[in-house]
């Protein structure tokens, strides 16, 4: 059975990315370590302020142009804002501008929105179980169909009577308008998994994992795509891990059908997984690599129907053994149409609701997963997904909360974008009016808890007191979401830098003093 790790894949598929033209690094857990391991600065500076936790002097000794940072933060009960400054000018928010995908989401779908993917066919199984019509897999835009959903699907068609595919497997794709871009504009780094592309049928975010495990010296992947060849070359090498890092000595080299590693792997890493985006390999490669696993076809060895006798001492040789009731697949070929308009239904599969997308996506910042969710908003409303229609519908959607959309740019809906922008005015706004959306609440990560801010205020009493989108870019660094304060008032308060200094220690500083006074209000 082909299983993946779905925590971890989403984690990992937030985006650390180094590259030539931008960075986003919402994930503490993974890359940030290398950026702010020597932080040994204490967090406040007590000598600063006889208030330890005021933020203005934080700034006006940190070397951040004051010009370069908004803040604002207003009681989600509506009463004036506490802090305002340089709030109304547009700026770019990085991954904070997935709350206002959230919310536009909610108020579209709703929290109990379930996405449908379904197989189709114009034929039926004849009295053998064989279909030898196509079949049609009609994608939905469902941004988290994992392999197990996949698995479920087909599990779903083999149940409705179809025994043997004499046909090819069609993917339609048609409620999202083609739109796709070079998987290397963003960063020049198309490998890294948030830069898969947009697909109303995407599975499995069309990444690969590769895990390495120095204790049985093997190199695996998941999922284990039926015509994806690995060669491992990796010398296994008992010893402490590099001081920069286990894949500082370790090589991967992708290709449309395979990968090659090779280099040192020490001991003293431990286990660890290598997550690449595949982009050389097209996105009907690749579901067929998974589907093929699922409906294996019969080989000289193993028959459809009947176990060969021969096969029991000769299972090495075979590609898949016999599985009793498991579906055939004759002739393993994916292509791209349209499912006609007389196909029938033989099976489907309903995605998990939006309310736990969310959460993944918010979570763990999922660029893929936002992007999906963007271009579903008019797929849905418009009949088609695209760029520019679901910036309409974002639009209407805010104007109809009476929210001002004036300094907003939308750009691809994931904040993984150099044309998003939003004021923090605007944006705090957003989050006092979605503050009743309890979805779009428990979606943030909780600070010194979960997700993007785990390790941020571990070591004090604002742990479990804030609700904090994080945002990055290499010129970006912003927070949004809820804070409670000390008075019990509850407050949405967002800060972006955009600047030269966003990624400095200073501005995560910054940042971390910043929480700490609202929850001191």
């Amino acid at each position: 059975m082909i299983k993946i790790k779905l925590k971890i894949a989403l984690f990992l598929l937030a985006g650390w990315a180094v590259g030539a033209h931008a960075q986003n690094v919402d994930n503490d857990e993974a890359g940030l370590d290398a950026l702010f391991k020597a932080t040994s600065v204490p967090l406040f500076d007590r000598t600063l302020a006889v208030n330890p936790y005021d933020f203005r002097q934080v700034l006006a000794n940190s070397g951040i142009p004051s010009s370069q940072v908004s803040f604002y933060v207003q009681p989600v009960s509506g009463d004036a804002p506490l802090v305002a400054q340089n709030a109304s000018r547009a700026q770019n928010p990085a991954s904070t501008i997935k709350l206002v995908t959230s919310y536009a989401a909610l108020k579209t779908f709703g929290a109990d929105y379930q996405w449908r993917t379904e197989l189709l066919s114009e034929g039926q199984p004849d009295d053998n179980g064989v279909l030898s019509q196509p079949l049609y897999l009609k994608g939905s835009g469902d941004p988290q169909l994992v392999v197990e959903k996949v698995q479920e699907l087909i599990q779903g068609l083999s149940q409705s009577g179809v025994k043997e595919l004499r046909a090819p497997l069609v993917i339609d794709r048609s409620i999202f308008k083609e739109e796709r871009q070079d998987a290397a504009s963003f960063d020049e780094a198309p490998s890294m998994p948030y830069n898969a592309q947009p697909d109303a049928a995407l599975m499995n975010f069309h990444a690969i994992s590769f895990n390495f495990d120095p204790v049985v010296q093997t190199v695996d992947t998941v999922p284990k795509l039926s015509q994806f060849v690995l060669n491992n070359n990796v010398q296994w090498i008992d010893g402490a891990c590099p001081a920069d890092g286990w894949k500082s000595t370790v090589r991967l080299n992708n290709t449309s059908f395979g990968a090659t590693t090779d280099g040192r792997y020490y001991s003293g890493c431990g286990a660890q997984q290598w997550h690449i985006h595949a982009y050389q390999m097209s996105a009907n490669d690749y579901a067929q690599g998974i589907l093929a696993g699922f409906m294996p076809k019969p080989t000289s060895c193993c028959d459809s129907r009947t176990l060969d006798q021969s096969c029991s001492t000769r299972d090495m040789m075979c590609d898949f053994k016999y599985i009793p009731n498991q579906l055939i697949w004759q002739t393993p070929n994916v292509q791209s149409g349209i499912t006609p308009s007389r196909a029938v239904v033989l099976a489907g599969v309903s995605s998990n609701p939006l309310s736990a997308q969310l959460k993944d996506m918010n979570h763990y910042s999922n660029n893929v997963m936002a992007r999906q969710v963007y271009l579903d908003l008019s797929a849905k409303t418009e009949g088609q997904g695209s760029l520019n229609a679901s910036a309409r519908v974002v639009n209407n959607v805010l104007a109809q909360q009476g929210l001002s959309t004036r300094s907003l740019a939308m750009g691809n809906g994931s904040g993984l974008s150099r044309v998003t922008a939003i004021s923090a005015q605007d944006l705090g706004l957003i989050l006092v009016k979605a503050s009743n959306e309890a979805a779009l609440y428990d979606s943030l990560p909780i600070i010194g808890i979960s997700g993007t801010v785990k390790n941020r205020l571990k070591d004090t009493d604002m742990v479990g007191r804030g609700r904090i989108k994080t945002g990055t870019l290499n010129d970006v660094r912003a927070i949004a979401g809820y804070i409670d304060g000390k008075s019990g008032v509850r407050y949405a308060v967002v800060s972006i830098i955009q600047g030269a200094s966003a990624q400095t220690v200073e501005g995560r500083r910054l940042h971390d003093v910043f929480m700490q006074w609202v929850g001191e209000q």
